[in-house]
């Protein structure tokens, strides 16, 4: 569903990303693993189209998306680390002013406001102000906003950040719920979690993807082994 190929930023001699490709498809989270500082959030920043790479592509549907932004935001929806929420406003008006600076079509849009708040367990607070929600309900309207016009790609940046243990399962649930319908690409530093909510994890190190692997394909108790040997044998 998204092809990137040879993707990189450079700030002057430095390489906050160097060369990434990969792919994401339809039914799958994919998560991209690595330490504080590895380029993750900026690689998210670039499918977005907030940055623009130094050099290589990102398609989707065989079209370059990074020269076509506005076509970019119908089909992608972006979750900040921090989301940027509006305190003064209403759950539910939040929500309906980001579907509309996606500048999707007015018809239905209280319908799909009404599904993203299912989705995201938000119909009991739709009328309470954000100022007044906790770090959870808080990442959940972040969530909701990012579904609201029901785009095929989701890219979210440590979703789980901040959040107690209860939250955190709550978040893991939704996201193998929201997978049935959208291609996910998950930031994360938390070994544990990416385990066990990602079908895939490409390992990310000082800018480049250092390896790919199906997380079925290494147990739970070998996964931060698999971490270790190859970020460590890069920095040696």
């Amino acid at each position: 569903m998204l092809s990137v190929r040879n993707l990189s930023k450079h700030y002057n001699s430095r390489k906050a990303v160097d060369g990434v490709s990969f792919a994401l498809k339809k039914g799958e989270i994919a998560a991209l693993l690595g330490l504080n500082g590895a380029g993750k959030t900026t690689t998210l920043r670039m499918l977005t189209g907030y940055i623009t790479p130094t050099s290589g592509s990102v398609e989707f549907a065989g079209e370059n998306i990074l020269t076509v932004r506005e076509k970019l935001l119908s089909h992608i929806g972006y979750l900040p680390e921090q989301p940027a929420l509006y305190n003064d406003m209403t759950v539910e008006d939040f929500l309906l002013y980001m579907y509309r600076l996606r500048r999707a079509t007015k018809e239905k849009e209280m319908e799909k406001v009404e599904r993203a708040l299912k989705k995201c367990s938000l119909t009991q607070r739709r009328h309470d102000y954000i100022a007044s929600l906790s770090a959870g309900f808080r990442k959940r309207v972040g969530l909701a906003q990012a579904i609201v016009h029901e785009p095929e790609i989701l890219l979210l940046d440590e979703p789980i950040t901040d959040l107690d243990p209860r939250q955190i399962r709550e978040i893991r649930a939704l996201l193998l719920e929201l997978k049935n319908d959208h291609a996910i690409l998950v930031s994360s530093h938390i070994l544990k979690e990416v385990h066990e909510f990602a079908d895939r994890v490409f390992l990310m190190h000082q800018g480049k993807i250092l390896a790919e692997s199906a997380t079925a394909d290494i147990k739970a108790e070998e996964f931060e082994t698999w971490f270790m040997r190859h970020t460590e044998g890069e920095a040696a």
